[in-house]
Order: C-alpha cells, then structure tokens, then sequence
C-alpha cells in the first residue's frame, strides 16, 4: 500500500491492492453536514483528476485498476461517526 502519493496532476491519498486489481482511492473526510456530506465533495472534476493521476502512476503499463472513494464523517472530537466506502466509483 501506499499513502500520499505525488504527481505533477496532485497528490493520490492511497494506492491499493486487491488481487490483481490495483486501487486507486480518494479519501473524502468532513466535520459535520451542514454543508454537504463527503460523497459531495467528490465532483466529476476530482474524479477526472484522480484518473490522470492514477495514468501517472501507472505510466502506460496495461494494469487492470479501479477507483475507489472513502467518505469519513468525523464527530465533534474528530472521531470518526461515519465511514463508508464505493468501490469503482465512475464521475461524468
């Protein structure tokens, strides 16, 4: 696994295994509702953006891959009340 991986397109939050499958996952973590929940924060641009990082990582090797995203809701002491996580997450 890796974290926190850097491109020149920005920066992948967790690089993943699952069987043959590398995953690719944005991770999404918000204080509260009021001004939307995490799955909001994750707009087609963001997806967009994670797929050129992701073609970065991989340079042109033909890899099978997905895109995962993880929406964390923390509590009044940042603990976390929520998780919830999408596997092959697809963005228009």
């Amino acid at each position: 696994m890796v974290r926190n991986f850097r491109t020149r397109y920005g920066e992948i939050d967790l690089i993943c295994r699952d069987g043959n499958l590398t995953v690719f996952v944005e991770v999404k973590a918000k204080k509260g509702l009021q001004f939307g929940s995490p799955e909001e924060m994750f707009t087609s641009a963001k997806y967009r953006q994670v797929r050129r990082m992701a073609t970065a990582y991989l340079e042109g090797r033909e890899v099978p891959c997905r895109i995962d995203m993880v929406a964390v809701e923390l509590g009044e002491m940042n603990e976390v009340s929520a998780l919830r996580h999408y596997e092959n997450v697809v963005c228009d």
